[in-house]
């Protein structure tokens, strides 16, 4: 699991293959435990379920901006580690920081 990981480190979840990858600044930790699992037991004030394969931590992005037509990247701050947004994620997060 994540116990042993501090939440406020984390900047981004993402699935990969049959694993879940959990990265912060430095480390990566990989969990077989699926995003829907990890995202119960996320503080949703912090985390945002992005996109079927991602989870972000909204205090770490740095910038979003358009890939294709329904999909936008995001990018975070301390990694060059990107995630994906979908368009309604992405309007709905708008809401957010109105």
């Amino acid at each position: 699991g994540i116990s042993f990981v501090d939440m406020n480190e984390i900047i981004l979840i993402q699935r990969e293959n049959r694993n879940t990858v959990i990265c912060t600044a430095d480390e990566e930790y990989i969990t077989s435990e699926g995003l829907s699992e990890l995202y119960e037991r996320l503080d949703k004030n912090l985390f945002f379920r992005s996109h079927k394969s991602y989870i972000i931590n909204l205090s770490m992005i740095s910038k979003i901006y358009p890939y294709g037509r329904w999909t936008f990247i995001v990018k975070f701050k301390n990694t060059c580690k990107d995630a994906l947004i979908t368009y309604k994620q992405y309007e709905e997060l708008k809401s957010f920081f109105r």
